[in-house]
């Protein structure tokens, strides 16, 4: 495992509210300096997540987030072509003729992505997208109790025998929905914002951001290291991006 001493040295500390002194498109530039190849691919891995959250914003006709492997026409014509993407992406799309079946339909896309990646993954792009799918799958459940929505619905392309799907399902009749222990905190902590959407998206950012950086041991001269910090300034420059008035959009976006 190659070790980067310079690089891990170089990244400046992160802290939500406060602009990052080295921005995403910084850290790419070092990450093609520094990086064997076997390690940058791991980071085109990475964004690639991006890149699939990206279809839904060009589906919207909205900006995508530049931080993918893809910008907007790289995007439409990896769609056009079916290229860019593993081909699962393209057989669940290809079920649906109509842009709002396929919106309306969006969250198997990001199912079948955690799936078939955290299968396939190791390391901390494993930890990361098992931690990603989880929480988002606890937020949808704590959503669905507060806005009575259908669980089994939000549901529709889960596996209903995985652990964690079970134990949403386990309590679909409920009236509030308790996550697994490790998940508590996360339901603590939004609950204690009451209604206020723009403080649960800033409790719920640094709850994220301090859970990401536990995924990873020392040293922080590792590969694992370094992809943790990409993940963790994604969230310091979302954070810095937002105000108030975009709160709840943001908030619905976390599970859609």
């Amino acid at each position: 495992m190659a070790n980067y001493y310079f690089l891990a040295a170089s990244l400046p500390l992160l802290t939500l509210g406060e602009k990052p002194d080295l921005s995403f498109d910084e850290l790419k530039s070092r990450f093609k300096i520094n990086l064997n190849k076997e390690d940058y691919e791991k980071t085109i891995a990475f964004r690639r997540y991006i890149d699939v959250a990206n279809i839904r914003f060009l589906f919207l006709e909205e900006a995508i987030d530049s931080r993918g492997n893809l910008n907007e026409k790289d995007l439409d014509e990896a769609l056009l072509l079916k290229d860019s993407f593993p081909f699962y992406i393209f057989d669940f799309l290809d079920q649906f003729e109509s842009v709002s079946e396929k919106l309306k339909h969006f969250s198997g896309v990001l199912s079948i992505f955690f799936n078939e990646e955290i299968s396939k993954q190791k390391g901390f792009l494993k930890a990361y997208f098992e931690f990603e799918r989880t929480w988002k799958m606890v937020m949808l459940a704590l959503r669905a109790k507060e806005q009575n929505r259908d669980v089994m619905r939000e549901l529709q392309f889960e596996n209903f025998s995985d652990p964690l799907v079970a134990q949403i399902l386990a309590q679909k009749d409920g009236s509030y929905y308790d996550p697994p222990p490790e998940y508590l905190d996360l339901k603590e902590k939004y609950v204690s914002c009451g209604a206020d959407p723009w403080q649960k998206y800033k409790v719920i950012a640094k709850w994220r951001l301090n859970r990401i950086e536990e995924l990873v041991d020392k040293p922080v001269f590792s590969i694992d290291w370094i992809l943790s910090y990409m993940a963790r300034l994604l969230i310091v420059e979302d954070y810095n991006a937002l105000d108030e008035a975009k709160g709840k959009m943001i908030l619905d976006a976390f599970v859609s």
